[in-house]
């Protein structure tokens, strides 16, 4: 228990210091002249390439920010992944972009799920039931939420497209693991799992909120690190409780990211 405790605590706490997003604030988008203050930190160097109909994230995984953007820049030939020679005579430090992360598991699980991935840019108007899109989305209910892997299960006022968060059966696997960790403690939650979607519901209102903000915002907070350590005192598998809270560390690290890229390919609608 003192282990997982202490786990949870160096996250937390490296995560606040460093990495806590403000809900009401729009993601940092750096300016070229901001060159210098670029963070020493493990993150992610990406490049949108966007059209009229499509854009795809060419992306970079970094240890040092800073030091990996000054050598971009000195020479980009030396960096083919991230095609920032196709864009004409454009400013090349106006095009990378950054993203830090809180551990760098993170920037690979982002890089492995989205470089190089082409995107609909209206995917509502281009998906349908034949090709249901690549994007989660969470519908808010009376006493719960639901998370829905595809548009075609999607279709309401309270539904909000989350992106492309990674693999279903992978999010169904852990979904049903913490949902077994709270029983266990003895606080009663449901999952309801169903043809892609899953319906959360059947649970304490604080709970289903701070995992919806892990969808919704990409955000840990204080109060789920609590729920976490409620949980540790109550089990004794504490491989299954790492696992999952590393999971939802890294959606919500995926989800921050894609709010991010809508920000830059939209930076007037915030």
């Amino acid at each position: 228990m003192d282990e997982i405790e202490h786990l949870v605590d160096e996250t937390y706490r490296h995560y606040h210091e460093h990495f806590e997003p403000d809900k009401k604030s729009p993601p940092l988008v750096l300016d070229s002249d901001l060159e210098a203050n670029y963070p020493a930190a493990n993150g992610l160097i990406y490049h949108i390439q966007k059209t009229a109909s499509v854009f795809v994230i060419r992306t970079l995984v970094s240890k040092n920010i800073r030091d990996d953007f000054e050598r971009i820049l000195a020479a980009p030939e030396d960096y083919p992944s991230l095609r920032l020679l196709e864009g004409g005579d454009g400013e090349l430090g106006g095009q990378l972009k950054f993203f830090m992360v809180e551990n760098p598991s993170e920037a690979e699980i982002i890089h492995d799920q989205l470089h190089n991935r082409r995107f609909p840019i209206s995917e509502e108007l281009l998906c349908n039931l034949s090709d249901p899109g690549f994007s989660w989305w969470l519908t808010k209910k009376m006493a719960g939420f639901q998370i829905s892997f595809t548009m075609s299960v999607a279709a309401s006022a309270e539904t909000v497209k989350i992106g492309p968060l990674g693999d279903r059966e992978l999010a169904l696997r852990n979904f049903l693991r913490f949902a077994e960790l709270v029983n266990e403690a003895g606080i009663e939650m449901n999952i309801q799992n169903e043809v892609n979607r899953v319906q959360f519901n059947d649970c304490e209102e604080f709970i289903l909120e701070e995992l919806k903000d892990v969808f919704e915002f990409g955000v840990i907070t204080q109060t789920f690190k609590d729920i976490f350590k409620i949980l540790a005192r109550k089990t004794y598998d504490f491989t299954r409780l790492e696992e999952v809270w590393y999971y939802l560390h890294e959606l919500a690290a995926v989800r921050r990211f894609w709010i991010q890229v809508q920000y830059d390919l939209n930076p007037g609608e915030t």
